[in-house]
């Protein structure tokens, strides 16, 4: 069993931006209009702070969120998800992010913990995926929930996770 705080000061570094990594990943695949990638910045916020409770079994999962909220809590700033999702290289910044957090977990977790946190990355990035209206024309009309380059991402994010998509 492992909890964040048993982690070094890097590697809690790396469990933090793992979350915002599979958001940002499918987020970058497809850069649509602000107020879509804003949407979908928000959804895996909620997603990430409401999880806790489908992931209590998962000590790592769990002591992660708790930190999250607890940096919540205290106001501590998190990162502009819009510049951060619409910078240059965003999404491979993210695909090497993901690998990197997937030695980690591999190296010092359980089977069963690394297996849980994968999935709780991949869940991330669905409800990104599933959070803005993609390829909308005029005044917003038309587009699809999933196009095909957020596929693709999540297709890409669950190949690096080891988790399918």
């Amino acid at each position: 069993m492992s909890v964040y705080s048993e982690y070094t000061a890097d590697e809690q570094l790396l469990l933090r931006a793992s979350h915002e990594a599979a958001a940002v990943a499918v987020s970058a695949a497809s850069p649509g209009r602000k107020e879509e990638t804003v949407s979908e910045g928000y959804a895996a916020a909620s997603y990430v702070l409401d999880s806790r409770a489908a992931y209590v079994a998962n000590p790592l999962v769990s002591s992660v969120i708790i930190e999250l909220e607890a940096r919540v809590r205290a106001d501590q700033p998190f990162p502009d998800y819009l510049k951060v999702a619409s910078a240059p290289g965003a999404r491979q910044r993210a695909i090497d992010t993901l690998r990197s957090v997937v030695a980690l977990l591999d190296a010092k977790a359980t089977p069963e913990e690394a297996a849980g946190y994968k999935t709780w990355l991949q869940r991330i990035a669905s409800t990104t995926a599933d959070a803005g209206k993609e390829d909308q024309g005029f005044l917003g009309m038309g587009g699809v929930r999933v196009n095909d380059a957020e596929r693709e991402a999540l297709r890409e994010i669950g190949e690096v996770l080891g988790t399918g998509s």
